[in-house]
């Protein structure tokens, strides 16, 4: 039976999903900067989630161009002979953004997610590992080879519905591990017509220290053994596993070869870049990180808003879709997304197949979900950099306006 092996796998005591965090979030929401404390910074939506709370710390006056966005007066905290405790450890991703942030201002959300998850030289998946007990969060296919396996089944099904193409590729965006394309071949080997059928696997995987780990699961190549099919400085781009499928890493969507293809993207959406807006009596302004300098706050970064027009809320906030909402309302916006997306569906569009998005979110647009995650508990978005892994709910009603021209 194809299910005689779905046991699911173990779980040490004290380790959570992205699922139970973000459960835990609805009672305990995790330590975000309040953006405004003399608002009432309401979701744009009754439905939606607010994951936002007042972490108590205030801001210094800012540089030239921005203005904070904690309310409190940094005199009345910054007083004359009071010690505060020293500033948390600045890692080196930190001071990379610290250096960036003196010399060309504040950077956007959307930019600081970029560098803390994937800059080459420290960002956060560049590291390898970071799933598991051991890492900081654990997704489906960790918790139980059940998942893999019907999502194995639905693409079977998928490629039923479209006539049964004699080759189909089968592509991952994000695979973590290869947990889950391990246990969706597993699924098909069981239906030799369409195990038969593929042609080739890839997966679009920036981090090479994950493209390792992957090559290791789903080909059995140890971690120490060199490269095999050349390589490049993104880390391996093929291998053969065993039964003779070729294994192919990309470093995006765009690089997926023209075939009739079968796609997943599982608890990827949520790690792609966002901008962060609110709305003010004279607009929407864009929320950007600085420095923080003031000395009761033990973080070297903070939110402020921006006092006029940028770039981003002019292309992107400033639209007739986000005019309802009223001051004080936030909104996240992620142009990361809605281009995968778009890719995605031009994909099969010129070559037939089929896409599933597995992730968390609504359909509609959010304001505040983005969390930062550590050792499976929710910390600061600003603490860390590099060390703390980012994630934000994804607007699928987004994505299906990323596609609905083709």
């Amino acid at each position: 039976m194809l299910w005689h092996s779905s046991i699911a796998r173990s779980i040490a005591s004290g380790a959570y999903s992205r699922l139970a965090l973000r459960a835990t979030a609805a009672i305990a929401p995790c330590k975000a900067t309040r953006f405004y404390s003399q608002h009432n910074s309401s979701s744009n939506n009754s439905s939606s989630n607010n994951n936002s709370s007042s972490n108590g710390t205030a801001s210094n006056s800012p540089p030239t161009g921005t203005e904070p966005t904690d309310g409190a007066s940094t005199a009345s905290l910054a007083q004359e002979g009071v010690n505060h405790p020293p500033k948390e450890e600045m890692t080196p991703l930190a001071k990379h953004i610290r250096d960036s942030i003196k010399i060309q201002g504040p950077m956007s959300v959307a930019h600081f997610m970029r560098q803390v998850l994937v800059n080459p030289l420290s960002g956060y998946y560049m590291k390898g590992d970071v799933f598991g007990t051991e890492g900081d969060f654990i997704t489906s296919p960790e918790v139980s080879q059940m998942f893999g396996e019907l999502l194995g089944i639905w693409f079977l099904l998928q490629w039923h519905n479209i006539g049964k193409p004699s080759r189909v590729q089968i592509a991952e965006l994000g695979p973590g591990r290869g947990t889950l394309m391990v246990d969706m071949l597993r699924a098909a080997s069981r239906f030799k017509e369409f195990s038969k059928a593929i042609s080739s696997v890839h997966l679009i995987e920036a981090s090479p220290g994950l493209r390792l780990l992957q090559r290791e699961n789903l080909c059995g190549i140890p971690l120490s053994e060199e490269q095999i099919g050349g390589g490049s400085r993104e880390g391996i781009t093929s291998a053969i596993r065993q039964d003779g499928l070729k294994i192919s890493w990309h470093d995006v969507i765009d690089d997926l070869p023209d075939e009739c293809s079968l796609i997943v993207a599982h608890e990827f959406f949520d790690a792609l870049p966002i901008y962060k807006f609110e709305k003010t009596e004279e607009g929407w302004r864009e929320l950007v990180v600085d420095l923080e300098e003031d000395p009761a706050s033990p973080y070297h970064l903070r939110f402020v808003l921006a006092p006029g027009p940028t770039q981003a809320s002019t292309a992107f906030a400033d639209h007739p879709a986000y005019e309802h909402f009223k001051p004080g309302d936030r909104i996240e916006i992620s142009p990361d997304s809605f281009r995968v997306a778009h890719e995605m569906a031009k994909h099969i569009n010129k070559n037939s197949g089929s896409a599933l998005i597995v992730d968390y979110g609504k359909d509609h647009i959010q304001g505040d979900t983005l969390r930062g995650i550590r050792k499976h508990t929710f910390t600061h978005v600003l603490t860390q950099p590099g060390k703390v892994d980012l994630s934000a709910d994804v607007d699928f009603e987004y994505l299906k306006q990323a596609t609905e021209d083709l």
